[in-house]
């Protein structure tokens, strides 16, 4: 589930760089020098691609040990414990 949260995360911020980078502004127009706004969008964009990165990584489970546990009741005619059935017990 979270990895097709970030897939679609990525899409839609790849969409929307895309389609602002295509439209011109009225104040790109008057100047031309955009390097601090590339700078910055680059470094957002780089911290974004990181947390989205770092949640899709898979989590390690440990595996679940399993065993049937017998349970014992007092037979007075046997005048022993015996076994009247199980009860799975998990780790």
């Amino acid at each position: 589930m979270l990895r097709k949260f970030a897939i679609a995360a990525v899409t839609v911020a790849t969409v929307a760089t895309a389609a602002v980078t295509v439209m011109p502004s009225a104040a790109e127009a008057k100047n031309r020098n955009r390097a601090g706004a590339v700078a910055a969008g680059a470094i957002i964009g780089l911290a974004a691609g990181a947390i989205i990165a770092s949640q899709a990584q898979p989590r390690y489970y440990a595996p679940v040990r399993c065993y049937n546990k017998p349970i014992q009741r007092w037979d007075p005619y046997y005048r022993q414990y015996v076994v009247v059935g199980y009860r799975q017990v998990c780790h």
